[in-house]
């Protein structure tokens, strides 16, 4: 038996398929049995249910072999830590394995904590399978790719990367191992959303990106016939009427798309995904139109920065003309742009906002259902140095238990990054455009303000948008205050929050 552990990232209602976990059981060979423990699950205390599997099994032919925990940096670090802590001091010889991100990007903290025995980096279906080999004493660890442990001295082996396979090479997602209605949630797009991974890494080199510090500059697509059988099934078996993709980049190119299209089309699904501006700038109007026909309803765009100084800079590979591009393209095919700036620049911060501020205000006028995420920017570990300029490994914590301070988990987020380019004048100047922004041009997404506080603030926010007067917006905040229907929720999955809220961690 294993136990495949989703650690606890967000709150009950913004669960969604825990889809790396299933990926690493779908992966194991038919003869071993293994349980899924979701922590985003309502009511779940984790501990108690994780122990309740071994005890059970304990003395049977088939005991708990292994707990492993798929970690991402933020909300879900902070619960795996004391988590796994608990289990290792009730069952000190029960193997507790770490995958996921975190451990990818960081797996020296990983192993300098006494209570975590492996630490899986990059692609963990395949090199799990040989680790349980290995737990049973039936392989060599040293002979795993993509594994690391403490050795009997204390030094860690951390073994070459994995290389990686796609997912036309690996089994279908195991939706008989889960509940899936208790994750099909309303969004705007629809009553019963659903979420789903088609491909996995990016071909392209952002060097702002801790994408390719785990995957390196590559992408592994899945045919978009596969993809479509199983969104078939989730729609014909249990409903599911809109999803969001977690591709980081879900076109490679014009016939790529137009295959896609012919696929969704016939499942009536409303869709979101994630796609380059220059990508799109290049398709035709006939490869918009089928998009739109096929139930492409937003789509996110990395704009990053209204600087083509800056986006050379950051390796971005496309241009401020590209952008404005999509913004117009996108509205003429009646499709929602969501486009996403870095705030920050450690050169020249304060130039570089308030030139992107303007740069956001024009793509507004071009296309006014334009959606606005902002992240301020934060050093993710690279092969090389994000800006040419300093290691972005340097300073960062040895422990998990730094890790996982308010310091570092705004940090991880990047909702208060601790970086000294970037002091709270400029953190608040760009935090007061959003407000007014997004009270002048409500989201799509906010489903937490009342109607009236919608019509309240698009009137608040009239004159200051018009003056471009983004200062100290308290009767914009008094407002939002009081027209919330729930609190701002800071544990919701980026582009899946219920909000439209920037404060929800991305």
């Amino acid at each position: 038996m294993i136990l495949l552990v989703n650690p606890r990232a967000t709150r009950p209602s913004n669960r969604r398929f825990p889809l790396s976990i299933m990926a690493v059981g779908a992966a194991l060979p038919p003869e071993i049995d293994w349980e899924i423990v979701d922590g985003n699950l309502p009511g779940i205390d984790v501990l108690t249910s994780i122990s309740r599997h071994i005890d059970q099994a304990a003395g049977t032919s088939d005991p708990v072999q292994a707990v492993a925990l798929t970690v991402m940096p933020g909300p879900q670090l902070v619960s795996a830590v004391p988590l796994s802590q608990a289990l290792k001091a009730k069952y000190p010889a029960m193997p507790i394995v770490w995958g996921g991100n975190f451990g990818s990007l960081y797996p020296e903290p990983v192993l300098n904590a006494p209570y975590v025995d492996w630490v899986i980096r990059g692609q963990g279906e395949n090199t799990f399978v040989e680790l349980i080999e290995a737990i049973e004493g039936r392989r060599d660890p040293k002979t795993i790719a993509g594994l690391g442990f403490r050795q009997a001295d204390g030094s860690h082996w951390l073994a070459p990367e994995r290389p990686w396979i796609g997912p036309d090479q690996l089994p279908a997602p195991p939706y008989h191992k889960i509940d899936v209605g208790q994750y099909l949630h309303p969004t705007f797009l629809g009553r019963k959303s659903g979420v789903y991974q088609a491909s996995i890494g990016c071909p392209h080199g952002c060097n702002f990106c801790g994408v390719i510090s785990v995957y390196g500059r590559k992408e592994k697509l899945q045919s978009p016939k596969r993809t479509a059988e199983h969104l078939r099934f989730l729609v014909e078996e249990h409903g599911m009427d809109s999803v969001h993709f977690y591709d980081n980049n879900f076109f490679v190119g014009e016939r790529h798309a137009q295959e896609i299209a012919e696929r969704f089309k016939p499942l009536g699904l409303r869709w979101w995904c994630e796609a380059r501006v220059d990508t799109l700038s290049r398709f035709s109007d006939a490869t918009w139109r089928a998009l739109r026909e096929a139930g492409l309803t937003m789509v996110f765009c990395g704009a990053e920065s209204g600087s083509d100084e800056v986006l050379k800079k950051m390796n971005k590979g496309t241009t401020t003309d590209q952008i404005v591009e999509v913004a117009r393209r996108s509205r003429e095919h009646g499709i929602i742009p969501e486009f996403s700036f870095v705030f920050g620049d450690p050169d020249e911060p304060e130039r570089e906002i308030e030139n992107t501020l303007g740069f956001i205000r024009k793509l507004k006028t071009i296309n006014p259902a334009m959606e606005l995420i902002t992240y301020f920017y934060t050093p993710t570990p690279q092969r090389r140095d994000t800006y040419g300029n300093i290691d972005a490994m340097e300073g960062t914590p040895d422990t998990l238990e730094e890790w996982t301070t308010p310091e570092w988990v705004a940090w991880m987020t990047h909702e208060n990054p601790i970086v000294p380019w970037l002091d709270q004048r400029l953190k608040a100047r760009v935090e007061d455009f959003e407000l007014i922004l997004k009270s002048r041009f409500p989201s799509v997404h906010d489903r937490r303000t009342r109607p009236w506080g919608k019509v309240a603030g698009r009137i608040a926010a009239w004159g200051r948008w018009e003056r471009e007067d983004y200062s100290n917006p308290q009767l914009l905040r008094r407002i939002r205050k009081l027209a919330e229907v729930i609190p701002a929720d800071r544990q919701a999955y980026g582009h899946l929050r219920p909000v439209g809220d920037a404060s929800a961690t991305p």
